[in-house]
């Protein structure tokens, strides 16, 4: 991988990262807004289903969040785009796809085949 493309997979991973905090900014105020009004039974309801969705998008973004500071971190010590299991390159074009992932598609396929997901 040459410096041009690590540059490309950086600023990916710096746009993702951007994209998060700008989307739990917007969460944030809409569930400020929410907050502010007057709610009704059938409302309360809602707010409970959303304050529950809430709840696990904050869970899975801070997740995204550490693997992609993961991800550029590995930048800085070189270690970026090598698969964690096999330790073999992992292609660019998955890189390109994924960024922030830690293994090649071989390792990432047997993982999900052992935990059924």
């Amino acid at each position: 991988m040459n410096a041009q493309d690590l540059q490309h997979l950086k600023n990916l991973l710096l746009k993702q990262r951007d994209e998060i905090f700008d989307r739990l900014q917007r969460f944030e105020a809409d569930w400020d807004a929410l907050s502010e009004r007057d709610i009704e039974m059938e409302e309360e309801a809602q707010k409970a289903d959303l304050t529950a969705l809430y709840d696990r998008l904050d869970e899975m973004e801070q997740h995204e969040i550490e693997e992609i500071d993961r991800a550029l971190s590995k930048m800085g010590t070189v270690s970026y785009g090598t698969c964690e299991k096999c330790l073999k390159p992992i292609g660019l074009q998955r890189l390109e796809s994924l960024p922030a992932t830690r293994f090649c598609k071989r390792c990432a396929l047997k993982a999900e085949k052992r935990t059924g997901l």
